[in-house]
């Protein structure tokens, strides 16, 4: 439907609701209102329809009726069938403006415009009856009769056959009730809407007016408003209060802001209106008309004391001089302030100079000086009575006593005007009497608060909503207890409660508020972590950016030149290009041999998403197992044999995973991943079956949350790009798309008891929202005191979401706080729950306890989790660590039958057992920071891997764990000695350290180069230590010298940064491949270039982890422009070759392959760069390292 819809009526069983459109088909559409679904649509009528209805005795069928129309509409499925009403003799068709139903099925009654009621039996019209002069708009069933209601101003009472008229009630001032709030603009309103309850017929008016009739006769006016066109003008009573409003609909109305919120006079005006003011004793009011006259009114009698015309453009403002009122200043469009002595009736001077038309004018409390705004955004100054300009400086103008300040143009100001905006955006602002804030209406429908003076670009602001349209005008009442704002197009008038505070914030609005959109400090300062959070850049780190920038040609598109073959004698055979390794024989004496590598299989991931990701982290199969995330892969890991299994169809980094709790969806795990776009995974953590995927939903870049509904059948999610998304994941189909916030989200979860309310947190966020049909409705948080006895002023960033009993909702804030909300009003604080901030909470279904994860420093009687009671009142704290320097940081928390499930920031998974607080380590992993450094053991099944997050470890295969770490500055690189005694690893910094392996004491280090150690390799007799960093560079050093490390040499005239080394089977040469994409050949330890190709084709080499080469140019894809291919290793036998590269994935050739684009198998589970691989040395398993993603893949060879 392009357009609203003008009319609407729900089903008889209230299942289905049809609307009309204001589209130029005047489309019907049928609605499943609960889901929001379109369940059938059809063209209604060339002309307007003014109302649709069910049938009361038949779902399926609705009548409509409008201009010169009556239709009877059949819906069947999508679609429907109509036939027109047939008048026969009986009548003439005219416009039918209003509908009933009879007591049977197929009576209907409709009302039209000559006055009659038209009768129906079926299709076909039965009689006419004579109602109302004039048109018959408004027309209700009573259960033993009728009430209609015309353009005569008359209420009828009828029968239920429409044969005889019961009553009849007329509206008039004078059969007004006491108790009525105002008084009519006219006797006999036209009578646009009619309905029964309670014994008593509602009614509205054409002049804006609801009335309540009694049966007995008394008519009640509830309340009214301004006709058609548009409100402007607006002023408030010097001392009572009272308002005075004057519009389009050439009307002047004074209301009453006390509790009796009525009309307490009113006039009827020659013309619309656009301005009006009340002399500084409330006893006149002037008025600005359209066409450039003004006229001043007794304010009580309401009667003319002078009217004068010197302008031909509209009056745009108007304003009395404080006491003693001598003056009056007009403003015109004509670009001119006029100033008249009021007494003389005269003018006595022009106020000249304004390029445009004048948009406001202020007096200041002498009544001396005019301040004056125009439309080319000028603020002009101008002395009364004479209107001679005047320049005041900056400082000046702040010091003077201004009587109002309604300018929205100065120094003061310019902190109101939003980003990108026009120069009439902001229509009207008004300062309290203290000039401590000031509020401002805009275009855009908002009304907002500021701390005044607002000097710099964009301040903060509340901003509060309400009015549909332009919001024209505002103004604080005596006293400054209220604000009056009146809208354009909407023509209400809206009164807002005001309460003074004290403190940095002075002031504020009861009602709910957003905070402005550049209010992002948070009081002290963001906490580090939180802060790397709410500022990660995700757009990075989506396929597929080169890792390394590399300069030169790729291999694969460089020119290569036939070989010639040597000469070689039959009794010299070629040397094998690289060496065959054979493992050590078993302890029996006997040989063991080496399979070839066709195959691999993920086993084991050493990982966990835990530096930017929460709440990730879920027990399944009633606690035996646990599902998680690391890199592209949904882990589920049995937690007694240890295994793991994989979910390996996501294409990039997965950031959030929820698990459905719902017994008929068990094992139902929701996962979404960062791209763009970006989109969900459902599938089954038993079977690993994809059930659904979702994308679309308004997501670009991520998405950050995910979290089911109480049946299951629903999720929400967050994007990164801070929209909010309820799908019905069964179908794939997105429900309802709400923008969240203007700054990160980063949780949003469905109540326990609810498929339709949920919850979202965030940078000084908490909302409360509830799915209506394919629309997000939101309720913002109000603050209170919380029972502290001081108010509670800002929102803090809120992490976490727990739920309580009765509605209750508990988060978790920066400070460490549990903010506790009633519904949407914060009932209480837990105060410094945590000494640091809460990043996870969750609520144990079973008993209601809620556990809480947060970031606190080591301390034997305190922890970074913590077991809470229902109420949040009483906790046990479960230390990680007893004592350290650095703080723990818990970003997953879950609990099931005794035991907490605990995901930290380090990346590691570890369960509790609540009795005891014994705490076991489930999986291990590096933290964050790229990961390059990797190196197998020479005979164990062992490996280590070196990290940007300072740590050096040890892991067992067998065992699944890490057996031994080191902390040290960020690594890059490391290796084995060929006898395993001795780890020499490279740092970022351009030292590189050796290590005994037996326990990790430091045997030596030293540092000759200023960048990363980017490969370090020991040779195979163990004599050297080849170094090769970024600052183009291979250095030798002499290891059976001892610990002091000398230098006995380096290679020159490398052209880019070092990628690989690889020293020949002899320990004589060393290949060194660069980010130029050449490999060269240089001597051992002399470092003299080898360019003699007969020289290097016949060395064989010990290792080869090289990516170029004649013999690997088959490793390089065709549509590598993007993307590199990272690094390399030949299995020990010497005929598979593994590869990972930019876009994630490790590949598997046959060796050598030196034809472009060879075939291979390709391994997924990398979100990242892979930027390294390694078989082990028996060739049974292949291990890769990703960049980003901070994970170990071991890979069974098969």
């Amino acid at each position: 439907m392009p357009y609203a819809p003008a009319v609407s009526w729900q089903s008889g069983d209230g299942k289905k609701l049809v609307s009309v459109g204001l589209d130029d088909n005047h489309s019907i559409v049928v609605w499943d209102w609960r889901k929001g679904e379109k369940l059938g649509t059809t063209r209604g009528h060339r002309d307007k329809i003014f109302v649709v209805k069910w049938n009361p005795f038949d779902t399926n069928k609705i009548i409509t009726v409008g201009v010169k129309h009556i239709k009877f509409w059949t819906q069947a499925g999508g679609g429907f069938t109509s036939t027109r009403g047939t008048f026969g003799k009986v009548a003439q068709n005219c416009d039918m403006l209003c509908l009933a139903f009879g007591k049977a099925d197929g009576v209907v009654y409709s009302g039209g415009s000559d006055g009659n009621v038209f009768m129906w039996a079926g299709v076909t019209l039965q009689k006419t009856v004579k109602a109302h002069e004039g048109p018959l708009f408004a027309m209700h069933s009573l259960d033993k009769g009728f009430v209609t209601g015309g353009k005569d101003g008359i209420i009828g009472l009828w029968d239920d056959q429409f044969e005889r008229c019961l009553k009849t009630y007329a509206i008039k001032q004078e059969a007004l009730a006491p108790q009525s709030r105002g008084m009519l603009l006219q006797d006999s309103p036209a009578v646009r809407a009619i309905v029964l309850g309670h014994g008593k017929i509602l009614v509205g008016t054409m002049n804006s007016e609801i009335l309540e009739v009694d049966k007995a006769g008394p008519i009640t006016l509830l309340t009214q408003g301004h006709l058609d066109g548009e409100v402007w003008g607006l002023s408030v009573h010097p001392t009572k209060d009272f308002c005075v409003t004057v519009s389009d609909d050439k009307t002047l109305r004074v209301w009453d802001l006390s509790d009796a919120h009525k009309l307490a006079n009113s006039k009827l005006l020659k013309q619309g209106a656009r301005c009006v003011d009340f002399s500084f004793d409330g006893k006149f009011i002037a008025i600005g008309f359209k066409d450039g006259s003004f006229t001043v009114v007794n304010s009580d009698t309401m009667t003319d004391v002078v009217t004068l015309h010197h302008r031909k453009e509209e009056i745009s403002d108007i304003k009395f001089s404080p006491d003693p009122g001598k003056y009056l200043a007009v403003a015109s469009h004509d670009n001119f302030v006029d100033i008249y002595n009021v007494l003389g009736q005269k003018r006595t001077g022009t106020c000249k100079g304004a390029s445009s038309y004048i948009t406001h004018v202020d007096w200041d409390r002498q009544g001396k000086i005019l301040m004056v705004n125009s439309g080319a955004k000028e603020q002009l100054f101008f002395e009364a009575p004479r209107g001679n300009r005047i320049t005041l400086k900056s400082t000046e103008i702040e010091r003077f006593a201004w009587n109002s300040w309604t300018c929205v143009v100065g120094a003061t100001c310019e902190g109101l005007w939003p980003p990108k905006c026009d120069v009439t955006d902001i229509n009207a602002a008004c300062t309290t009497r203290d000039m401590g804030v000031i509020v401002t209406a805009d275009d855009f429908g908002l009304v907002k608060l500021f701390n005044y003076p607002a000097v710099g670009k964009f301040s903060k602001f509340k901003r509060y909503v309400g009015h549909s349209a332009h919001v024209t005008n505002c103004r604080f009442s005596s006293g400054d207890k209220k604000l009056v704002t009146v809208g354009g197009a909407d023509t209400s008038v809206m009164v807002w409660k005001h309460t003074s505070g004290q403190g940095k914030e002075k002031t504020t609005m009861c009602g709910q508020s957003d905070d402005s959109d550049t209010d992002s400090e948070e009081e002290g300062g963001y906490d580090s972590d939180v802060q790397r959070e709410k500022n990660m850049d995700y757009m990075t780190k989506i396929y597929v950016n080169n890792v390394r920038e590399k300069q030169g040609v790729k291999p694969h598109l460089q020119e290569t030149s036939e070989k010639k073959s040597a000469f070689v004698s039959r009794n010299a055979p070629e040397p094998p290009k690289v060496k065959r390794a054979e493992l050590p024989a078993t302890t029996g004496g006997k040989k063991q041999k080496m399979t070839q590598v066709n195959d691999l299989q993920l086993e084991y991931i050493y990982g966990y998403r835990g530096f930017d990701a929460r709440d990730n982290l879920h027990y399944v199969n009633d606690g035996a197992d646990i599902v998680y995330h690391a890199a592209g892969a949904g882990i589920v890991k049995n937690l007694s044999t240890g295994s793991q299994s994989f979910y390996l169809k996501h294409t990039d980094d997965i950031i959030c995973l929820a698990v459905n709790q719902h017994p008929k969806f068990k094992n139902i795990v929701a996962s979404g991943q960062i791209g763009n776009p970006p989109c969900l995974h459902i599938w089954n953590a038993a079977t690993k079956e994809t059930l659904s995927i979702l994308r679309g939903g308004e997501h670009s870049k991520g998405v950050c949350s995910v979290d089911f509904s109480c049946t299951g059948k629903y999720v929400v999610s967050v994007g990164l790009e801070h929209n909010i998304t309820v799908w019905r994941w069964q179908d794939g189909t997105a429900l309802a798309t709400v923008v969240g916030h203007s700054q990160r989200i980063f949780r949003a979860e469905f109540r326990p008891d609810s498929d339709s309310q949920f919850v979202s947190v965030g940078v000084k966020h908490v909302k409360f929202w509830t799915v209506a049909g394919n629309q997000i409705v939101g309720k913002r948080a109000r603050l209170t005191d919380a029972g502290t006895g001081t108010s509670i002023k800002r929102l803090q960033t809120m992490l976490s979401i727990a739920f309580g009993a009765n509605n209750v909702t508990y988060t978790g804030a920066m400070s460490g706080d549990v903010f506790v909300w009633q519904d949407n009003s914060l009932l209480r604080l837990v105060q410094k729950a945590h000494n640091g901030p809460i990043f996870s909470m969750f609520t144990t279904l079973r008993d209601g306890l809620i556990v809480t994860g947060g970031k606190e420093m080591p301390a034997k009687d305190n922890g970074p989790v913590k077991l809470w009671d229902q109420e949040m009142k009483r906790c046990r704290a479960f230390p990680l660590r007893e004592k350290g320097l650095n703080p723990d940081v818990v970003k997953s928390v879950c609990r099931i039958k005794g035991k907490i499930l605990v995901g930290t920031k380090d990346n590691d998974i570890i369960e509790i057992a609540e009795k005891t607080g014994v705490i076991q380590t489930l999986v291990g992993g590096h933290g964050e920071g790229e990961m390059w450094g990797l190196d197998r053991h020479p005979s164990l099944p062992q490996f280590i891997t070196a990290s940007y997050d300072g740590t050096l470890r040890i892991w067992d295969i067998a065992a699944k764990a890490c057996v031994a770490k080191l902390s040290v500055t960020a690594a890059r690189s490391v290796c084995y000695s060929p006898d395993g005694e001795m780890i020499a690893v490279g740092l970022k910094t351009g030292e590189f350290i050796v290590l005994l392996a037996n326990g990790l004491k430091t045997w030596g280090k030293r540092r000759d180069r200023a960048a990363a150690i980017s490969d370090i390799r020991f040779s195979p007799d163990g004599h050297w230590l080849a170094v090769g960093s970024e600052d183009n560079c291979v250095d030798y050093y002499d290891v059976s010298k001892g610990p002091s490390l000398q230098r006995a040499g380096y290679c020159k005239d490398i052209p880019s940064f070092v990628i690989q080394l690889d020293f020949s089977a002899d320990s004589q040469h060393i290949r060194v491949s660069t980010g130029a994409y050449v490999h060269q050949v240089f001597s051992v330890p002399g470092g003299n270039l080898v360019s003699d190709k007969n020289v290097t084709s016949k060395i064989t080499w010990a290792t080869w982890t090289s990516v170029l080469g004649d013999e690997v140019i088959g490793i390089w894809p065709k549509d590598s422009d993007k993307d590199d291919v990272n690094c390399a290793h030949l299995s020990h036998h010497g005929t598979a070759l593994a590869t990972g590269d930019d876009s994630g994935l490790v590949k598997l050739f046959n060796f050598p392959c030196p034809d472009r684009n060879s075939a291979h198998k390709t391994f997924v589970g990398h979100s990242a760069h892979v930027t390294n691989v390694r078989f082990t040395a028996d060739d049974k398993y292949l291990i890769s390292t990703g960049g980003d993603d901070c994970c170990v893949f071991v890979w069974k060879c098969m």
